[in-house]
């Protein structure tokens, strides 16, 4: 047996084919999570300019403001985000520097963005772990808003930890595939 086929450098092929399926598939479950994530984001601004106009409308028009429709459109507005997140990283329109990655080659690239999305991927744990943690306090606690609205808080505290998981999930994918050195990935935007 040579030295270049020995067991303990070579990876079976069934393995690699078993590792870059497994890799496929957490990376197709994270675009289409994210993609639905998105699409919620854009139906949200939607409602949020809807409710906006029609708040304009009946203030400054009818002469009666609707009530609560600063408060649904803030509460909104956090959902929007947290919804879009995964799909703005999956994609590449989060904002990033790169300046250094343009003084590294591709190798070097690959481990920055490993590194970057460690990093995202340590955020959205954190971000779960809080957002869970306020939303569970305001459930226990029977927590309203203050508002006109006087809705449940754990309603709109919920989308904290649940788009952050769904972030989390994204970030992963892109770590391993960077780690993997696939690249294949989903990017259609600039940084």
């Amino acid at each position: 047996m040579s030295s270049m086929s020995t067991p303990d450098t070579v990876t079976p092929a069934r393995e690699k084919g078993a590792s870059h399926t497994a890799l496929r598939l957490l990376t197709g479950t994270a675009s289409v999570l994210s993609r639905i994530g998105g699409a919620l984001s854009v139906l949200l601004i939607v409602v949020v300019l809807a409710l906006t106009t029609a708040g304009v409308f009946a203030r400054y028009v009818l002469g009666q403001p609707l009530e609560g429709v600063d408060e649904a459109c803030g509460f909104m507005v956090v959902a929007m985000v947290m919804a879009g997140a995964a799909e703005a990283l999956r994609t590449g329109h989060h904002i990033r520097i790169d300046l250094i990655m343009g003084l590294v080659g591709p190798r070097g690239r690959r481990w920055l963005d490993a590194w970057a999305n460690l990093a995202v991927l340590v955020f959205a744990v954190l971000l779960v772990r809080t957002g869970w943690h306020t939303a569970a306090f305001s459930y226990d606690f029977d927590a309203f808003s203050s508002g006109q609205l006087e809705l449940p808080l754990w309603i709109p505290q919920a989308t904290l930890p649940v788009g952050a998981a769904l972030l989390g999930i994204v970030a992963f994918a892109k770590l391993l595939a960077a780690m993997a050195g696939d690249g294949a990935e989903e990017q259609s935007g600039g940084h």
